[in-house]
């Protein structure tokens, strides 16, 4: 069963559509409106720029590490320290109060030593090692 159609049709959906008018394309605009193709950094541009944030990131992280968690030995001359102060105490240099002040300070340097910082007696450090010396 075939659907009419009021009287401007002049086809039915059986018949295809060969004469229809065209629908007219759009003009062209202007030079000054139409949008200009914006070209993207490049691809040589844009393998520097990675390199470089992946340089700058990679330097960051080996100093945050060296800096605050990688163990470090250091010695602490704590030998020469007693046998000096004990000279200085027996030559009379030193009361007995000063002595016990400069062991209390003895004690407060290797207290603030950090936790990243293993700490030898400086006895047993050869060379190429950081010796604290209170």
């Amino acid at each position: 069963m075939e659907k009419e159609y009021p009287a401007e049709a002049s086809h039915t959906l059986a018949e295809p559509i060969i004469n229809a008018p065209l629908p007219e394309l759009p003009v062209e605009p202007p030079a000054a409106v139409r949008p200009t193709v914006q070209e993207g950094i490049g691809v040589p541009a844009l393998i520097c720029t990675s390199l470089l944030i992946a340089l700058i990131t990679s330097f960051a992280s080996l100093y945050i590490y060296d800096r605050w968690f990688a163990l470090k030995i250091v010695a602490v001359d704590i030998r020469g320290y007693i046998a000096q102060q004990r000279d200085s105490y027996l030559a009379g240099t030193m009361t007995e109060d000063e002595l016990k002040r400069s062991f209390d300070h003895l004690e407060s340097v290797v207290i603030a030593i950090p936790k990243n910082k293993v700490v030898i007696m400086g006895d047993a450090a050869v060379r190429n090692i950081e010796t604290i010396k209170p």
